[in-house]
C-alpha cells in the first residue's frame, strides 16, 4: 500500500464520498423531519379547530345552532385533557392607511388565544384578564399593520374601528408563517372579546381553538368535542372539528419516504465504491501472485493470507469511511455559521450507520480477493510471470 499510495488514496476517496453521503442523508432526514413537524406544530400547540357548518348549503342556521360561550365552558368543564381554549369572533372593518382604504381582520378573543395559537409578542404586551373584564378599548396588531400605522403622519398610537378608539398596546406575529391560511392576515388586530359585543351583541362565536395537553390525546379529544356539541345542539347541527394529527402523519410519511429514497441513493454510491475496492484488490492479488506463492511454499497458512488481504481491504474502506464520517458531520455543523436559526440534529445513529456500513462494505467486497489469494496453488503461483 505504501508502494502504491496514490492508488490507495484514490480508491479510499470513493469511500469518503459514499460514507459522507450516507451520513449527510441520515442527518438531513432526521433534521428535516424535525423541522417540518416543528413548522406544522408552530401553527398552534396541539391545536383543535371547531366551527359550525349546516347540513344543507342553502339552509340558514339559527342562532341556537351556532357555537356560543356556553359550549366553550362545557368543553373546558367536561372534557379532560383540554389545556386551554379560546373563542374567536371575526369582523372586517375598513380603515384608511397612507390614503388607501384597507380591510382589517379584527379578531375578538381572550388572553388564552396567545398560547393556543403560539404567538410571539414583538413589542408591548398581549391582552390580559383585566382588559377582558373591564372591556378595555385596547388592541394588539400584526407587525405589518404596525409598520403601516407608524408610517401614517396622523397616527398617535390608536386606531378607530367601528367608531371605537382602540389603543395599540402591543405588536405580535405568528411563529410560523401560515401564508394567510388562518384568521391572522397582514392587517390583523386582536381585541378583547367583551369589547366586540358592542357591535356584535349576539352570544354566538365564529369558531374555537382548543389546545390539548398532549399531542397523542388530540384525536380522542376531537371525538369527544364532536359528541358533546352534537348532544348540546342536536343532530341537525353539524360542527366541523379539525386537528393537525392527519397533517402531521402525512408530513411524517413524506419525510420518511424522502429519507428512504436518499438512503437508497447513498447505498448505491457505497456499493459502487465497494465494487471499485474489490476491483483494485483483485488487481493487487494478481500483481502479487509470485509473493503469494513464495509465502505458501515456506508454510503460510490459508487463513494468514486471507486475513492479510482482508485487512488491506478494510484499511482502504475504513480509512475512507472515517474521513467520510468527519466530512459528513462537518458539512451540517458548518450550517450554524451561516444560518444560526436553523437547528441541525446530529444523532449518534448517523455516526454508527456511516462507520458500520463502511465496515460491512469492506468485509463483503474484500472477502472475494482475499479468498482468491488464500486458495492459490503455490506451484502455479511460483511459475506466474
Amino acid at each position: 500500500m505504501l508502494r502504491n499510495w496514490g492508488r490507495a488514496v484514490l480508491t479510499s476517496l470513493s469511500m469518503v464520498v459514499g460514507t459522507a453521503s450516507l451520513v449527510l442523508v441520515v442527518v438531513a432526514g432526521i433534521s428535516g423531519r424535525a423541522y417540518t413537524l416543528e413548522q406544522i406544530r408552530g401553527v398552534g400547540s396541539n391545536l383543535i379547530t371547531i366551527y359550525h357548518e349546516t347540513d344543507d348549503a342553502s339552509a340558514r342556521s339559527t342562532l341556537a345552532d351556532r357555537l356560543n360561550m356556553e359550549d366553550l365552558e362545557a368543553i373546558r368543564r367536561e372534557i379532560p385533557g383540554v389545556r386551554s381554549a379560546a373563542p374567536i369572533i371575526l369582523s372586517h372593518p375598513t380603515i384608511s392607511l397612507e390614503g388607501i382604504a384597507r380591510i382589517v381582520s379584527l379578531i375578538g378573543t381572550v388572553p388564552d388565544y396567545r398560547q393556543v395559537r403560539n404567538l410571539d409578542i414583538v413589542r408591548g404586551r398581549f391582552i390580559d384578564e383585566n382588559d377582558e373584564r373591564s372591556r378595555a378599548k385596547v388592541c394588539v396588531v400584526t407587525q405589518i399593520l404596525a409598520q403601516r400605522l407608524e408610517r401614517d403622519p396622523f397616527y398617535n398610537g390608536s386606531i378607530t374601528l367601528y367608531g371605537i378608539r382602540f389603543k395599540v398596546i402591543g405588536i405580535f406575529r405568528e411563529k410560523v408563517n401560515t401564508f394567510g391560511q388562518t384568521e391572522v392576515t397582514d392587517n390583523s388586530a386582536v381585541v378583547p372579546i367583551s369589547v366586540v359585543r358592542y357591535f356584535k351583541p349576539a352570544d354566538t362565536i365564529d369558531q374555537m381553538y382548543i389546545s390539548a395537553d398532549q399531542m397523542e390525546n388530540v384525536p380522542q379529544i376531537s371525538a369527544q368535542i364532536r359528541q358533546l356539541l352534537t348532544a348540546r345542539h342536536g343532530n341537525k347541527s353539524l360542527f366541523k372539528v379539525d386537528n393537525l394529527a392527519d397533517i402531521l402523519k402525512a408530513a411524517n410519511k413524506i419525510s420518511l419516504g424522502l429519507t428512504l429514497v436518499l438512503l437508497v441513493i447513498a447505498a448505491i454510491s457505497l456499493i459502487s465504491s465497494g465494487i471499485g475496492i474489490m476491483n483494485v484488490m483483485l488487481i493487487t492479488v494478481t500483481e502479487r501472485t509470485r509473493e503469494i506463492g513464495i509465502k505458501k511454499a515456506i508454510g503460510a497458512f490459508r487463513r494468514v493470507l486471507l486475513i492479510e488481504f482482508l485487512v488491506e481491504a478494510l484499511i482502504l474502506t475504513c480509512g475512507g469511511g472515517i474521513v467520510g464520517v468527519f466530512l459528513g458531520l462537518a458539512v451540517p455543523y458548518s450550517v450554524h455559521f451561516f444560518a444560526a436559526g436553523i437547528e441541525i440534529q446530529i444523532p449518534p445513529a448517523a455516526i454508527v450507520a456511516g462507520f458500520g456500513v463502511t465496515l460491512l462494505i469492506g468485509v463483503v467486497f474484500g472477502m472475494l480477493p482475499a479468498l482468491r489469494a488464500s486458495r492459490m496453488n503455490p506451484v502455479e503461483a511460483l511459475r506466474y510471470e
